[in-house]
């Protein structure tokens, strides 16, 4: 078990019976062996030992075995240990009474050494699977907690900002309607674009960019200058990075956390003991003059980035920023480092529950999921395309899209492993029990409020349904309560009643699966899987996206590249 010490306590008064337990899990080093004869103390020896899994006897003197399980499931840090019951009475009557009164397991004694420890085995992993999903929810449940609490920091700052802003009525109304928006944003790459341009407007700043602190790195995301994107030069944009130092004016400002404000960003004074990187400027053909620059820094302290701001009233203006103008930025700067703090909140719950997700099911390894992930936006801009979305909706889309896709499967931490990690084909109770992790996908996003959680539960509940309607799950309320069916869905959701997302998803799920090598079987070879699709489109998939796949398919391939393994 992975070198996983497991701790066994037998219960029985026989000390032949010990003793020759004991000779049975002797070859077994993962396994910690202790015995108690009398009964009467069990409890409390177990509370001492506290064991992976209690094996016990029914019949012994002055303590009833039965009444014994129970007292075990109504002590603290015993009632979910499993309880295997070793006895000679193999009668149906006392088995069930047995499994009523707490038991886990019943084996006549002394059973085979074989089955004896792939029963234990069998019965620890999966308390320890319960345990790893319980301590997964309180983490998920932390960070909700944390983004509720930056909910309220937001809050805090459009306060902070209405007080502050009382003197200048337009600045005061860009502002607030920008503190609005930080919870109604789906995609913070879009907000901070946001922040950066209302930031500007209120100083009338003719350029401006965002830098963030990425490791030993400061990267640069976010770049706008009016003027030269006037001219069409595109390129003035583009991201960048660059070594986080105190030589540069960004660098000194994100390392020391002191704002710094010059009339001509090509003369620094040298207290300051920096410069200006001037290469983005002199390949445009642009000179930055005045700038303001200041940190990103959250309530305790740590700088996450910098809000850089050049030329107020254009390059040829010649006027330099205010004081006045530097106090209204630095409201832009506190809700920009909210953003920045809710996008990473947002990034580590996702991979902390992908990786929650490949612990259970080895299928959904982390390039599986990037390759489900990158195959859906190639859909989706194709399709948006085609339909005249706008880029602004498409770019707020495809990121939504991208990190419901990753976690598209997770609702599988449900689903026992012996369904789950079963090599070979899954019999109908066995497919109706694994059709509940969509369900149970769904409700993973019950009461959460991120970025991603509306469409990440769409994806989850409906990407196994299929074009003609004979898919899972259906249209069911994923909160309501669901008995376990042992007969399998097979009317789900038809046509476009199907969310595109999840129509999308479905596809470039199938797709990678089809590609992809796995235990149980080998890759199929690309004309293979395509021919599949075709044959496939208008019953399963959306005719619309298998077109779009094979029109895109040299995009495909790229993201297959990149993802690869």
């Amino acid at each position: 078990m992975n070198g996983t010490t497991t701790k066994v306590l037998l219960v029985d008064d026989q000390a032949i019976v010990i003793e020759g337990m004991r000779r049975m899990l002797a070859p077994h080093p993962e396994f910690e062996f202790e015995a108690e004869q009398n009964p009467a103390v069990a409890v409390e020896v177990a509370r001492r030992f506290k064991p992976d899994v209690i094996l016990q006897d029914l019949v012994m003197p002055e303590v009833d075995g039965f009444d014994l399980l129970r007292e075990y499931r109504r002590t603290a840090g015993l009632a979910d240990v499993p309880v295997i019951v070793l006895s000679s009475r193999e009668e149906g009557a006392t088995k069930a009474e047995a499994f009523e009164r707490g038991a886990d397991d019943y084996l006549v004694k002394m059973p085979e050494v074989v089955e004896l420890v792939a029963r234990i085995r069998i019965h620890v992993e999966r308390r320890r699977s319960l345990l790893e999903q319980r301590r997964a929810r309180r983490r998920l449940e932390e960070a909700n907690r944390d983004i509720a609490r930056l909910n309220e920091q937001i809050e805090s700052e459009k306060e902070t900002i209405e007080l502050g802003a009382q003197r200048d009525r337009a600045r005061l109304a860009a502002i607030t309607t920008l503190g609005a928006d930080l919870n109604r944003y789906q995609d913070f790459e879009l907000l901070l674009d946001r922040i950066l341009l209302e930031a500007r407007k209120c100083c009338d700043a003719e350029a401006g960019a965002i830098f963030t602190i990425a490791g030993e790195q400061l990267e640069c995301n976010h770049i706008q200058n009016d003027k030269v994107e006037g001219r069409g030069d595109i390129s003035f944009t583009h991201r960048m990075s660059r070594a986080l130092s105190l030589e540069s004016v960004a660098g000194t400002v994100a390392l020391t956390g002191r704002a710094i404000r010059v009339e001509d960003a090509y003369s620094i004074p040298p207290e300051l003991d920096c410069s200006y990187d001037t290469g983005r400027d002199l390949a445009a053909g642009y000179r930055t003059k005045a700038l303001l620059s200041l940190p990103l820094r959250t309530r305790d302290g740590k700088i996450r980035g910098v809000l850089q701001l050049a030329n107020p009233g254009g390059e040829d203006a010649g006027i330099a920023f205010t004081d006045e103008d530097q106090q209204i930025i630095e409201h832009f700067a506190g809700l920009a480092t909210v953003a920045i703090e809710r996008t990473a909140m947002t990034r580590a719950l996702v991979m902390r529950m992908i990786a929650m997700a490949e612990v259970r099911d080895p299928t959904e390894t982390g390039t599986h999921v990037q390759r489900v992930a990158g195959y859906s936006t190639v859909l989706y801009d194709a399709w948006a395309h085609r339909h005249g979305v706008s880029d602004v909706e498409r770019e707020k889309n495809r990121d939504r899209l991208r990190t419901a896709a990753m976690l598209h499967d997770v609702g599988k931490v449900g689903i026992p492993d012996a369904i789950l990690k079963k090599p070979g084909r899954l019999d109908d109770v066995e497919f109706a029990h694994m059709q509940r992790h969509a369900v149970i996908g769904a409700r993973l996003f019950r009461g959460m409020r991120t970025d991603f959680d509306e469409v990440a539960r769409e994806v989850a509940l409906h990407h196994h349904e299929r074009w003609d309607g004979t898919g899972y799950p259906g249209p069911i309320e994923p909160d309501a309560e669901l008995e376990p069916s042992e007969v399998p869905t097979r009317i789900g959701l038809k046509g476009e009643e199907i969310p595109l997302f999840a129509r999308i998803v479905g596809l470039a799920d199938v797709y990678d699966a089809l590609s992809s090598k796995r235990t149980y079987k080998d890759a199929w070879p690309e004309s293979k899987v395509l021919g599949l699709l075709v044959e496939e489109s208008g019953s399963h998939f959306d005719p619309e996206l298998v077109e779009i796949l094979l029109e895109r398919i040299d995009e495909i391939r790229a993201v297959r590249h990149r993802y690869h393994g």
